[in-house]
């Protein structure tokens, strides 16, 4: 990289949907300033989501090997001085890690802007008593907001209007594409799968084809049996990559999702996704990017949220923001989002 008055180092490690959410804003931040370049560390299985985005160079970090611990840091800050220069640091994480290795940036002069998680506001929303309801700012905004203190004009334009699939509204509507995502890394996120196999089952049909999306080896033997089960289910390769994958999702006419990472990725390719929510809730401001509040399917209990990354288990003990959805609210959903 030339120079020190053109680049901005950005680090955001983390889940991959806390990370889809910096795409639009970084590519909003190199519209305004075409004069800066953007130099994003973040873990190395992550290369891909960035690929394709001019002035951004990525850099890898192996969080769980030569990069791991203290001494992990230490070399990432090692890999940074050796190899690139930056003018200003843009951390849009603010865990000990980033706070650890912003300590060392700060020793090469550089300024530095942290994120303000709003920490209190969540907790006053998801806390068991005397929540305090209301809709928090969105993670693109705080995002937005590092880049502000560090003094550079940055306001999000929002994105078009969500349409059924960017290429798919190019092709013919004799079959309808739905991809069903219904997995999370935490299980309060997850809507009863005996429940959603109701839902994928009203449309298989003629004039319908269901694609399957997930990751882990359990994931990947559920959707092998549903295959098997449903007789318009597409099959697709699920090791080719970001890039093929990103393919498929955008011929989707709609995803179906959880408040998951696909929920992000496929917002952030322009498909319409009708997600499902039970702990966690759309105010903590982890909303697809985009997406119309219309299409979160969720019920009004006055234990939720319980949790902004849904990771904690149920107070009452029966599940009940996600066990009271009946699968024929979300097939209603789906068909209106798609008439």
């Amino acid at each position: 990289m030339e120079g020190t008055t053109t680049t901005i180092l950005v680090i955001r490690f983390s889940a991959l949907g806390d990370l889809a959410l910096t795409v639009p804003v970084i590519r909003r931040f190199l519209e305004l300033h075409p004069d800066k370049r953007i130099l994003f560390l973040s873990d190395q299985s992550r290369a891909d989501l960035f690929s394709g985005i001019e002035r951004l160079v990525f850099v890898g970090a192996d969080l769980s090997g030569k990069h791991n611990g203290l001494i992990g840091i230490y070399r990432i800050f090692q890999l940074l001085k050796r190899n690139y220069s930056f003018e200003a640091v843009a951390d849009l994480h603010g865990v000990i890690r980033t706070y650890l290795l912003g300590w060392l940036l700060r020793t090469q002069k550089n300024p530095m802007a942290t994120i303000d998680k709003g920490r209190f506001e969540k907790f006053a929303l998801t806390r068991k008593e005397n929540k305090i309801y209301r809709p928090l700012k969105h993670t693109t905004e705080r995002y937005a907001d590092v880049f502000r203190r560090l003094g550079y004009s940055l306001e999000l334009s929002m994105p078009l209007p969500i349409q059924q699939g960017t290429d798919a509204a190019l092709s013919t509507r004799a079959i309808t594409r739905i991809g069903f995502a219904p997995f999370a890394k935490h299980l309060p996120k997850m809507y009863i799968l005996d429940k959603m196999l109701d839902v994928m089952t009203h449309f298989d049909k003629e004039g319908y084809e269901l694609y399957f999306f997930g990751g882990g080896p359990v994931e990947l033997a559920f959707m092998k049996e549903w295959k098997r089960r449903f007789t318009h289910a597409v099959s697709f390769d699920r090791h080719a990559g970001w890039n093929e994958e990103a393919d498929v999702i955008k011929q989707l006419h709609l995803m179906v999702s959880m408040d998951s990472a696909n929920m992000h990725l496929a917002s952030l390719l322009g498909v319409r996704v009708v997600s499902i929510w039970g702990s966690t809730h759309p105010h903590a401001g982890f909303y697809g990017w985009g997406q119309d509040l219309s299409d979160a399917v969720q019920v009004s209990l006055p234990c939720r949220p319980c949790s902004v990354f849904g990771n904690r288990e149920c107070w009452r003990g029966d599940h009940a923001c996600m066990n009271q959805i009946e699968p024929a609210a979300i097939i209603a959903r789906i068909e209106q989002a798609l008439s």
